[in-house]
């Protein structure tokens, strides 16, 4: 696992993101810590996922053809795991914490949600 400056938020290695996404990153600034990866299901929904370790964040964007759907951003990661096809990331700030769900298969599932904390 490699963990950004505070320690906070750690990411699968290079080689299993490779392998999740089957593909390299389309953009890559290991000295910024930032890295960007863009997949296309059989349907032809585009997902582009980046991440930036220094800054805790993560941001999905969806679009069919040249389209775009919604775009996500969230602050406050606190980790980034794989599980075969699915992605989970765990995201933490004050009052609240949220999670993304990425599932990539014949076809691209998106799951992000937030919850209050008392």
């Amino acid at each position: 696992m490699s963990e950004g400056l505070s320690g906070v938020f750690s990411i699968p290695d290079e080689l299993e993101l490779l392998e999740f996404f089957c593909a390299d990153p389309v953009e890559r600034s290991v000295e910024d810590g930032y890295w960007c990866y863009e997949v296309t299901d059989r349907r032809g929904v585009r997902l582009r996922l980046s991440f930036n370790l220094f800054e805790r964040s993560v941001q999905t964007a969806l679009q069919v053809m040249d389209s775009p759907l919604i775009t996500v951003s969230h602050e406050g990661a606190e980790s980034m795991t794989v599980a075969g096809q699915t992605m989970t990331c765990r995201f933490s700030y004050k009052g609240s914490d949220a999670r993304l769900v990425l599932r990539l298969g014949d076809s691209i599932q998106l799951d992000w949600s937030s919850l209050r904390k008392e």
